[in-house]
């Protein structure tokens, strides 16, 4: 299990990673949206996926032995609709809900938590109008409130009235609180991550692949991330985008979106089309099952 460290930076090791991401016969990227494929901004409907991007996914999706999932902190719906795509696997709120080609899941502890999070939702709501740019996101399995628009001397009454509002459901473990990049999260008491879900998809993958190899490439840039590349450990590639912190549990790092779709287009290059695929790779594809 890796500890926090300081990250490589990516692109001086691109030769050796370069050969592997090539020699695999199985491939999984497992991708966040927001500060990866897409920079970060004021708002959340404003993270808009780059016509580039969008065919660069696309293509990767399309090539055999590739398999991509996005996995989000948005909500699946959310997810889903700023991205479009299909043959793709999206996860959303962090690993509780899934959709993809012949997979759905949703956390049951997370379905039954959700009249407790709306209820939390509208108090923290009035508790927080009274501050500009503070703002409540209800994403049906989880809660997050935002602050990037929050004036510096005005953060710490937001940080009060949150904590005003959820420590009783906190301390009686009816809700766990996490923190991301200026945001406050509100979830179910459930340890279910963006990690377990990632160990979950990929010893499927593996079970799906029999002998054949299985190479595991994740990107993030914030702290809920950091639980996808506890996870992965040593078993594939991990790239911290941005790290907002020197530490990360990830081997590797590049700058920004722009640095990851360089890599991507890399990886795009070093996984040329095949005009056939083995009947291992015809099982791991997205397009060998139906989207539902």
């Amino acid at each position: 299990m890796p500890v926090p460290s300081l990250p490589r930076p990516l692109w001086p090791s691109w030769s050796p990673l370069r050969r592997r991401v090539a020699s695999a016969t199985h491939l999984s990227l497992f991708l966040d949206y927001d500060g990866t494929l897409v920079p970060l901004v004021d708002h959340p409907s404003r993270a808009r996926l780059s016509p580039a991007m969008k065919r660069l996914l696309q293509r990767l999706a399309g090539r055999p032995g590739v398999w991509v999932a996005l996995v989000s902190g948005r909500s699946l719906a959310d997810v889903k609709r700023m991205v479009g795509l299909a043959g793709l696997c999206y996860v959303g709120n962090h690993g509780l809900e899934l959709q993809g080609p012949a997979l759905r899941y949703v956390n049951p502890v997370a379905r039954a938590t959700r009249p407790l999070l709306a209820h939390l939702g509208g108090r923290l709501t009035q508790a927080l109008a009274s501050i500009p740019g503070a703002w409540v996101e209800d994403k049906a399995l989880t809660l997050s409130v935002h602050y990037r628009r929050v004036a510096a001397v005005e953060r710490l009454r937001v940080r009060n009235a949150f904590y005003q509002v959820v420590r009783p459901s906190q301390e009686q473990r009816r809700i766990r609180v996490t923190a991301g990049k200026d945001v406050f999260e509100l979830r179910p008491p459930v340890r279910w991550t963006k990690g377990t879900m990632l160990s979950w998809l990929l010893t499927r993958q593996r079970a799906l692949a029999g002998r054949a190899s299985v190479l595991p490439v994740c990107l993030g840039d914030d702290a809920t991330d950091e639980d996808a590349f506890e996870a992965l450990g040593d078993r594939g590639i991990t790239v911290a985008v941005g790290p907002s912190t020197p530490l990360t549990r990830a081997r590797y790092y590049v700058k920004s979106p722009a640095d990851v779709q360089r890599l991507l287009e890399r990886i795009l290059a070093a996984r040329p089309p095949s005009s056939a695929l083995r009947a291992s790779e015809r099982r791991f594809h997205p397009h060998a099952d139906s989207d539902g």
